[in-house]
């Protein structure tokens, strides 16, 4: 008698769903390993994507000319103690800056890592007004205007493809590697011009031809900074802290301009030594590739436990429906069989991209729970109904991985009106009908 009660305890649908929910919760486990499997995945392809990277060139920062004035200043030392000389350096903005800039992309390989790369031509132009000293706020100070010189920030220099030459008043001046100073630029390019008289009012221009990767940004550093981008890629995001104020996006590419002038920046056009970071006046265009399959699989992985849940509640309903049992351990394989589709869409999606590598999966995936459903319940009409809930999961689920802007707002309605079936359906069970 005790063992008939034990068994019959065990039997009830009350025991059964405790042990049922349980085991939705453990087999989570699984799913936690397999994000884990994803972000290795990732991991390993940022690695060979940054290799890539190294070898074509970095995202490119460019930011100049800049006008740099060497100085010294003689200052009476601390508590009287005699006459101390310093030696800085003096740093002038120009008046106006115009970029024109074109992006040539391109897309590499390796294995089945794709990057996107490109040429970038910039053109700039622009004028510097007559250096005023007099702002600086440095009585007695001595500039050395026989040592001045120009730089121009570039935060790669393995990209630059051509032998760029900075014109001063229609003078061609050579231009040097590296910066003479580290005051608003760690890389770059020098121009020592003696010949050019500094103290008037100058225009210039400069052509860069630089190999980049991913992100092309300029900085802001006239008084007035008009700026102009465009390419054939159909996908960039504009960065940096200022917006364009025009911008086309179209299937063919992109075209944006900025304007901006020196009220929008927290620094001035005149300074010494490391006063202010000009970093911040940066603006410029990230050219992306589609949301890769790496983040659409990580993506998926999250409705793990609706999919699983959701099985489980049919199969509940269709066991005390049809007074058929089944095993715990039955409902574990079909679990593992949804877990299954993740490993499957992460591995087919490295090799034939997200959209196929999903069909495959899940087809491969409603066809095996059918089949198995149809071995344990031998009722075709009950399989029909597990087959088109699996159908409407993961076509639920590719609508909404497709969606960016209205993805949660398409999931919280989904699951409402999910819950919503489940609940309706509840309704049509006798919970209390066995003795």
């Amino acid at each position: 008698m005790e063992t008939k009660g034990i068994q019959q305890f065990l039997n009830s649908y009350s025991v059964k769903m405790i042990i049922v929910s349980g085991l939705a919760i453990l087999l989570l486990i699984p799913s936690f390993l397999i994000q884990d499997v994803i972000h290795e995945r990732i991991e390993l392809s940022q690695k060979v994507k940054n290799e890539l990277y190294t070898q074509w060139g970095g995202k490119q920062i460019v930011a100049g000319p800049v006008l740099n004035v060497p100085f010294s200043v003689t200052e009476q030392g601390e508590n009287n103690q005699g006459i101390t000389e310093r030696h800085g350096v003096a740093h002038f903005l120009p008046n106006t800056l115009k970029t024109d800039g074109v992006l040539y992309p391109e897309t590499r390989k390796r294995g089945i890592y794709e990057v996107v790369v490109y040429e970038g031509r910039l053109k700039l132009k622009g004028s510097f007004a007559q250096p005023d000293v007099s702002q600086l706020d440095l009585p007695n100070a001595n500039f050395n205007w026989s040592a001045a010189y120009f730089t121009i920030g570039i935060s790669d220099m393995r990209g630059i493809k051509n032998l760029p030459e900075l014109v001063i008043n229609g003078q061609k001046c050579k231009v040097d590697p590296g910066v003479a100073d580290n005051d608003l630029f760690q890389s770059g390019i020098t121009v020592k011009v003696n010949s050019v008289d500094l103290k008037q009012s100058m225009d210039f221009e400069i052509e860069l031809v630089l190999n980049g990767s991913e992100d092309l940004s300029v900085e802001a550093l006239g008084k007035t900074s008009e700026v102009t981008m465009k390419s054939d890629w159909a996908q960039p995001s504009f960065s940096g802290i200022f917006l364009p104020t025009n911008r086309q996006v179209t299937a063919k590419g992109f075209t944006a301009e900025w304007r901006v002038t020196h009220l929008n920046r927290n620094f001035p056009q005149q300074w010494v030594d490391r006063k202010y970071n000009t970093h911040e006046a940066k603006l410029g265009v990230e050219l992306l590739l589609p949301i890769d399959h790496y983040q659409k699989s990580m993506r998926s992985v999250k409705y793990a436990i609706l999919f699983i849940a959701l099985n489980f509640i049919i199969f509940l309903f269709v066991e005390i429906k049809s007074k058929f049992r089944i095993h715990p351990f039955q409902y574990s394989l079909v679990a593992f069989a949804l877990l299954i589709f993740y490993a499957l869409l992460t591995s087919i999606g490295e090799q034939i991209g997200f959209n196929w590598a999903y069909l495959i999966s899940s087809v491969a995936v409603t066809l095996l729970i059918s089949w198995y459903s149809f071995t344990m319940l031998k009722n075709i009409r009950t399989v029909g109904w597990v087959s088109l809930l699996q159908t409407g999961l993961y076509l639920f689920l590719f609508t909404i991985l497709q969606l960016q802007d209205f993805a949660l707002l398409a999931g919280s309605i989904g699951l409402f009106i999910i819950l919503a079936i489940v609940m309706r359906a509840s309704q049509q069970i006798k919970w209390y009908s066995e003795g």
